[in-house]
């Protein structure tokens, strides 16, 4: 075990530091659910941006989502009833004392989780991190205002994807889960298009909130269609947003695999075209370039 032990701290860690110890600072990604974030933070990761030891299948850090959940609660939302966060951030007592309990999280030896032991073992603080590191979890998009208290340095990535693609697969995962009994519906609102729709406008502008306020310099957006029609190009701008360089070889490994096809997937499906043509004059589908309907099959 002590063998194994001392492998695991001396084995060398696949990141890639930049500047002295201290000098780090989180990357958070925000964006509404089934948008590109999880595509985004796996490649960021692979890339060596160390965006948590204890991801799940959405590329979520236990430690940072266990903490956005309980902020949730907070407030009495959920992932899909967030606006509550909105309430909770009015009243100063109430977030001065979520900021201090997530600051002292974040100081504790539970960080262990999300740095994995041989990053721990050099500094378990967070704010000590040599070089760019983050996390994801679409609920940043609402608590990223007390996140932001607790790393001024932060930076943000914003993604977004076309909202009626959103709304289709969070509709098919939900009505898949209908008949089951193990495994039941997790959101009613999204049993409906119309209702899955309306939960990413909330999202969205939660997440244009956060533009306007920090500007371009500490936000970067990311379309997700164009990502797709460009992950090359796509990538080295994320890369270059925190200061960093890879080789033109190593990024086309890297996005070798991302599939262009699945933008703008809803244009195979009649009705979910009809759903498009009455959302596209939205005002946040129009905000984001997606109410031009030269992009739809000729009827």
């Amino acid at each position: 075990p002590l063998l194994t032990f001392t492998a695991l701290c001396c084995a060398p860690m696949d990141e890639r530091p930049a500047g002295s110890p201290g000098s780090g600072y989180p990357l958070i990604v925000i964006g509404m659910h089934r948008s590109g974030t999880s595509l985004l933070t796996e490649l960021l990761n692979r890339a060596g941006v160390p965006m948590g030891m204890d991801r799940n299948v959405h590329d979520e850090s236990a430690f940072f989502l266990e903490l956005n959940k309980f902020l949730f609660q907070a407030a009495h939302a959920d992932w899909d009833y967030p606006e509550p966060l909105r309430f909770l951030l009015e009243v100063p007592e109430l977030r001065r004392a979520l900021v201090e309990h997530l600051r002292s999280r974040c100081a504790s030896r539970a960080t262990r989780a999300h740095l994995g032991w041989r990053r721990f073992l050099r500094s378990s603080r967070l704010e000590a991190q040599t070089g760019p590191w983050g996390w994801k979890d679409p609920r940043n998009s609402f608590t990223l205002p007390l996140w932001m208290e607790v790393f001024p340095g932060a930076r943000v990535l914003n993604v977004y994807r076309n909202g009626v693609d959103v709304a289709e697969i969070l509709v098919v995962r939900e009505r898949g889960r209908v008949a089951r009994i193990h495994n039941a519906v997790r959101s009613c609102r999204c049993l409906s298009h119309e209702r899955a729709f309306e939960l990413w406008t909330e999202y969205v502008a939660a997440g244009l909130r956060v533009s306007e306020a920090l500007g371009p310099d500490r936000v970067l957006e990311v379309r997700y269609e164009s990502f797709l029609e460009e992950p090359e190009s796509g990538l080295r701008e994320v890369i270059g947003f925190l200061g960093l360089e890879l080789p033109d070889a190593e990024l086309r490994g890297l996005v070798s695999g991302v599939e262009p096809k699945r933008a703008l997937a809803f244009r195979d499906d009649p009705e979910l075209v009809r759903l498009y043509r009455e959302r596209a004059h939205h005002p946040l589908m129009q905000r984001l370039e997606y109410g031009d309907l030269s992009c739809l099959p000729a009827s």
